[in-house]
């Protein structure tokens, strides 16, 4: 066979050997779905925090920090009533104070309702498990292939199945890359590169 014909079918080797682990993985091991997590409610005109949380949607207040007052020395607009109204400190000159103030019924319509917030959170919590268990899985197949093509004599097959494990380690590496601490893909990429060198050391020394 031909150097041509030898790389040509180690390249073909390497990317079929890739795509056959990813595509066998995804077949036996099915990806969360979005929408396996998180229903379509349509639009809801949500308004208050209690009918939010009823429809299982996290509430968000546009105001962070509120505090009642009783005697402000001046309010904008307002006049506070019982401490009816809660008002936010806005400016404030010598002992003029000026406040904003909403009514109870304002402040709870001064936010807003997400209701895929807590769904979302489970997807993205099962996505990344599921790419973590991917990562663990096209990771140790990799590693398999690069030793059973190290040790194996035909020059094309071997080169085709140690760069298909290669590739799959790297696809297995990126699909839980973003999931990864720093020092997690630090210490990936330090094994992949000792591998990789050792492995090339014996090739070459053989």
């Amino acid at each position: 066979m031909s150097r041509f014909k030898q790389v040509l079918l180690a390249i073909a080797i390497s990317i079929v050997f890739v795509f056959f682990v990813g595509f066998g993985i995804a077949s036996f091991y099915k990806e969360p779905k979005y929408e396996n997590f998180c229903e379509e409610k349509g639009f809801v005109n949500i308004k208050t925090k209690e009918v939010c949380e009823a429809n299982k949607g996290k509430w968000t207040s546009n105001i962070e920090k509120v505090h009642p007052f009783e005697k402000p020395a001046l309010v904008e607009d307002k006049v506070a009533i019982n401490n009816e109204y809660l008002c936010v400190k806005i400016n404030e000159i010598g002992q003029n104070i000026t406040f904003k103030c909403q009514t109870k019924k304002e402040m709870e319509e001064a936010g807003y309702c997400d209701l895929y917030s807590y769904c979302r959170k489970e997807f993205e919590n099962a996505r990344e498990k599921y790419n973590r268990n991917v990562f663990i899985v096209a990771t140790g197949i990799g590693i398999i292939a690069l030793i059973i093509g190290f040790a194996l004599r035909l020059a094309s097959v071997s080169s085709g199945l140690m760069g298909g494990a290669i590739l799959t380690i790297i696809y297995g590496t990126i699909r839980y890359w973003t999931d990864l601490p720093d020092y997690g893909r630090f210490i990936i990429l330090g094994i992949v590169l000792f591998i990789l060198l050792w492995l090339g050391y014996k090739r070459l020394k053989a």
